[in-house]
């Protein structure tokens, strides 16, 4: 394993940063798999930074302290820690494949990467557990053939990792690093999300954001006018926020979910604004990447309104975004 700068991985050089300073992460890429990550002010106006990353970011996740961005490439190493305040590269760790979604424990001291990589058999993945403290990785546990997102409950205690390629879910007991179960979903699995409360899981898949319970079975469904390209819960655990590629020369869609009754509460058309999505902390911002226009978009999560944006550098391609606040 390459760690570069291992002294600095677990934490930013220099005092902490203020309480509750925010920054919006964007990772992005050129025409050359170049890869950057965007640290902006989520007003979108202001002063900015670029860290540039080795290869396509494909995932990206702030640490609950605010003071680092984990960032998953396709390329290697797979996996890039970033010091948010000082704008650096400070680790680089192989995961084993081409990095996709990237979470981090409540308490900071895991890092977990969904990967995927080929071989003679054709695609396989696997879930490649990384102990933030020092970059080492201390499992890789088989997920699947094509684990592309992943989501945690509020304990840290079950991982779960949606599987596209086999149209499942697979199931993760994080205290003892192996699968607990896995069951099955009607679709491929686009996008997870849990509740705040980690009551239900839910799931969008092509024209659909399905409720599942954590052990399987489907409690409920709300139909979508799309294939959905990013999915939230708000933190007060009474809507998600899913954005929506409803066709070609079709504006894409905001679309804010009543979680408790499968029913769809607003619908903002967003121009071409079909990507990944993030939430702000509070749930009151959702920021949505433009791919096509090559900008990121800021809308009220309540109304889903978008009123603002922000281009990527260089005209790069946006890939990922999240958002991370210091504690």
């Amino acid at each position: 394993m390459s760690v570069v700068g291992q002294s600095l991985f677990a934490g930013a050089a220099g005092a902490a940063p203020k309480a509750g300073r925010k920054k919006l992460l964007i990772g992005s890429v050129d025409p050359l798999g170049n890869g950057v990550v965007q640290l902006a002010d989520p007003s979108l106006t202001g002063e900015q930074a670029l860290v540039p990353v080795n290869g396509q970011p494909n995932g990206i996740v702030g640490s609950p302290d605010g003071l680092r961005a984990y960032v998953g490439t396709v390329f290697g190493p797979g996996l890039s820690v970033v010091d948010v305040d000082g704008a650096r590269v400070t680790g680089e760790v192989p995961v084993g494949g081409f990095a996709n979604a990237v979470l981090v424990s409540p308490d900071g001291k895991t890092v977990y990467v969904a990967t995927g990589s080929s071989g003679a058999g054709g695609s396989r993945g696997h879930v490649a557990v990384v102990d933030a403290a020092n970059g080492e990785v201390r499992a890789l546990i088989k997920a699947g053939l094509l684990p592309r997102t992943l989501a945690l409950t509020p304990d840290g205690k079950q991982l779960f990792v949606g599987d596209e390629r086999a149209k499942g879910v697979t199931i993760i007991d994080t205290a003892k690093n192996a699968v607990s179960g896995r069951f099955e979903t009607e679709k491929s699995p686009l996008f997870l999300a849990i509740d705040p409360k980690g009551k239900n899981l839910y799931v969008a898949q092509s024209r659909e954001l399905a409720t599942f319970g954590l052990r399987g079975g489907k409690s409920g469904s709300t139909a979508l006018e799309g294939v959905p390209c990013g999915l939230a819960v708000h933190p007060n655990g009474t809507f998600a926020a899913v954005s929506l590629y409803a066709g070609r020369n079709t504006d894409a869609q905001l679309v804010t979910v009543n979680i408790n009754s499968n029913k769809v509460r607003t619908k903002e058309p967003n121009g071409k604004a079909n990507g990944p999505l993030a939430m702000s902390k509070d749930g009151g911002r959702t920021f949505v990447l433009d791919k096509k226009n090559r900008k990121v978009t800021s809308a009220n999560s309540d109304s889903g309104k978008p009123d603002s944006s922000l281009s990527t550098p260089n005209s790069n391609t946006p890939t990922c975004v999240a958002f991370v606040e210091s504690a």
